[in-house]
């Protein structure tokens, strides 16, 4: 081979390489999963979109029949609970065939029924509904005052009027039920009343003003927030709490332990506007700050119980956060038709999904934990 032959395949080598190297650095690094899990949106197009967390493309639709959705998980995650904007509506949807079971409304004829609040049993035995009938006259409206229903989801029919505690009627009410289903917890002002839910009679009286009060700190306002990576039975969230002597306003974590009546918390300083969702493993939890100008990512850490992190990012008006089944996610939601997604190790900005309709509201289930035999 001559000298220039040899010279040409060198060159025509050096190039081949210098372009392969472009090209490999030229292409994206594929964004990884966020987990396993599936993700339910609610969309104003009368739909729910069914997306596979891992892929985060849509592999299945669910027309439900009471319009546009606003969406609610079962306690054991199988099935979806679907209200209408006019709260008359509730469809019980099976998450794993996608069928209906049937619509629940009590409106019939010239008289609306609006549910303002509801509660199901983990057994699914019943539900417990706050609602009040709007009738129409000739010239007029007359609304009936707040009540307390028990609806039995085999029959499809109330079967009883719960009494209100102390007859002091309410526009709303706070009703969770123990892991066993066995209890219903009514929330009042000063106290929990404790029923049994077969009998609807009151067994027992928690004082849950002595146990949300501290010497120093006053009342701690606390919501029992649920969270699909809390264990159940537990309530983790932020609380506020106003100082009786100086009027300022502090907020903290808490973790509540529903059967055990145990409170846990911690203050972690001024008041601020910001939301929080556990991470899977209840080591973290994120949340947002949100005002015009300046959108923050929160970071907590919950084992050290500070806040080790904020992060600014460019937000939007009406967030909501969603953390990945993996833990490794932000997915930022609502308003409108795209899912930003985040990284939570440096908060970098890993692609957006446009799913072509605007979202009522988003869930996350993760896939249940394989047993092992």
């Amino acid at each position: 081979m001559s000298r220039a032959a040899a010279g040409l395949i060198a060159l025509a080598s050096f190039v081949a390489s210098v372009a392969g190297a472009q090209g490999s650095s030229a292409r994206p690094d594929p964004v990884t999963a966020g987990g396993n899990g599936t993700i339910y949106v609610g969309t104003y197009a009368r739909n729910i979109l069914v997306l596979d967390e891992a892929t985060m493309r849509v592999r299945d639709t669910i027309k439900p029949s009471v319009g546009i959705p606003e969406l609610s998980l079962s306690f054991d995650r199988k099935k979806l609970y679907v209200t209408d904007p006019g709260n008359e509506k509730l469809e019980i949807i099976d998450l794993a065939t996608k069928q209906s079971s049937g619509v629940l409304t009590l409106s019939k004829d010239s008289m609306k029924v609006r549910m303002w609040g509801f509660s199901l049993d983990p057994k699914d035995r019943f539900a417990v509904l706050l609602v009040k009938a709007y009738t129409k006259k000739l010239d007029r409206y007359e609304v009936s005052k707040p009540t307390l229903l028990r609806y039995d989801l085999a029959k499809h029919a109330v079967t009883d009027t719960i009494a209100w505690p102390r007859g002091e009627e309410r526009e709303g009410a706070q009703i969770l039920f123990s892991p066993k289903g066995d209890l219903m917890y009514f929330f009042t002002q000063d106290d929990v009343l404790i029923y049994d839910t077969n009998t609807l009679k009151e067994v027992d009286r928690w004082e849950i003003s002595k146990t949300l009060f501290e010497e120093g700190l006053g009342r701690i306002n606390f919501g029992f927030p649920y969270d699909v990576y809390e264990e159940p039975g537990f309530y983790t969230g932020l609380f506020r709490t106003t100082d009786p002597v100086n009027r300022r306003t502090q907020m903290g974590v808490a973790r509540m332990d529903l059967t055990n009546r145990q409170l846990d918390f911690y203050s972690l300083g001024p008041s601020i506007g910001v939301s929080f969702r556990l991470s899977p493993d209840r080591k973290k939890a994120y949340g947002i700050h949100s005002e015009v100008g300046n959108y923050q990512f929160w970071t907590f850490d919950l084992d050290s119980r500070r806040v080790v992190g904020k992060t600014e990012f460019a937000g939007r008006p009406r967030m909501g956060l969603i953390v990945s089944s993996n833990g490794s996610q932000l997915y930022i939601t609502t308003a409108g038709s795209t899912i930003d997604r985040y990284a939570t190790s440096g908060f970098r900005h890993l692609g957006q999904i446009n799913l072509g309709a605007d979202m009522t509201n988003v869930i996350l289930v993760p896939r249940p934990p394989t047993t092992q035999r």
